[in-house]
């Protein structure tokens, strides 16, 4: 466990795993923490990887604040983490919010230091209107100030969770809390953002990777942006799983995520 300060004065939390081969860099969600990935972690460290992971501001070990709860901060603390690590070549995984902050990360800072990308369960347009479905279900530019705020709170799961894992993370979480409300502005700046331009402009590879039965979306919500996409880009959708594959079907979602890593 490592701590570094962004430069306006946050201390985040990260750990920076030695591996030979490439770097792999996970990004959880909203209330997400690093701990999620532990299936993930282990098989790209036995396979040689470099395996970075974080903290968001006011998630998991990182400090509680109230300052600059945006989307685009949190892109710039990940590329003061890639610059104080200097890392290059780098695949890109965020799930979710994290999958927001990727994107970010590619409209202010470009592709110079990353290989792949790989997006886990998250439209890049969370608000539906008129030419738009593919957004959270039921939300629209009438009903988001309410269900900005109680969306969250659904079961997000549809196939279970191994009971180790929720050990973990129940211990990781009593250590350090989330605070909802604390973090409820960086909720509503992700739900406000819309990403669709850089799903068009990405030319490094891309992996986009949907639970079959994500209870957040309408069933095949990606296909409204499969268009967006590049020739080469993959999309792989997980049977029974909701809005977390990767903790819902770990041994699924990592035989897909290896294959494109290779």
């Amino acid at each position: 466990m490592a701590f570094f300060k962004t430069s306006d004065g946050v201390s985040i939390n990260y750990e920076d795993r030695a591996g030979e081969g490439q770097t792999v860099v996970l990004l959880s969600g909203f209330s997400g923490i690093q701990a999620e990935w532990e299936n993930q972690i282990k098989l790209l460290q036995d396979k040689g990887y470099r395996v970075v992971t974080m903290d968001w501001r006011s998630h998991g070990r990182s400090e509680r604040t109230s300052k600059n709860l945006r989307i685009g901060r949190l892109a710039a603390d990940l590329h003061e983490l890639f610059e104080l690590l200097d890392l290059n070549e780098l695949v890109l995984v965020g799930h979710s919010m994290g999958g927001a902050a990727s994107w970010a990360y590619l409209s202010l800072f470009g592709e110079k230091r990353i290989a792949k990308v790989v997006i886990i369960d998250e439209s890049p347009k969370l608000v539906n209107d008129n030419e738009w479905s593919a957004g959270i279900l039921g939300m629209n530019w009438n009903t988001f100030p309410v269900m900005v705020s109680t969306f969250f709170q659904q079961r997000l799961t549809v196939s279970p969770v191994s009971q180790s894992l929720k050990d973990n993370l129940q211990i990781e979480k009593n250590k350090a809390p989330f605070n909802f409300d604390l973090a409820l502005p960086l909720l509503k700046d992700h739900v406000l953002a819309d990403w669709r331009e850089n799903i068009y402009d990405l030319s490094k590879p891309f992996l986009f990777v949907a639970g079959e039965e994500s209870p957040l979306w309408k069933s095949h919500y990606y296909d409204d942006f499969k268009a967006m996409m590049g020739e080469a880009d993959q999309l792989a959708v997980i049977p029974h799983t909701g809005h977390l594959p990767h903790l819902e079907k770990p041994d699924e979602f990592n035989a897909i995520f290896i294959k494109f890593l290779m």
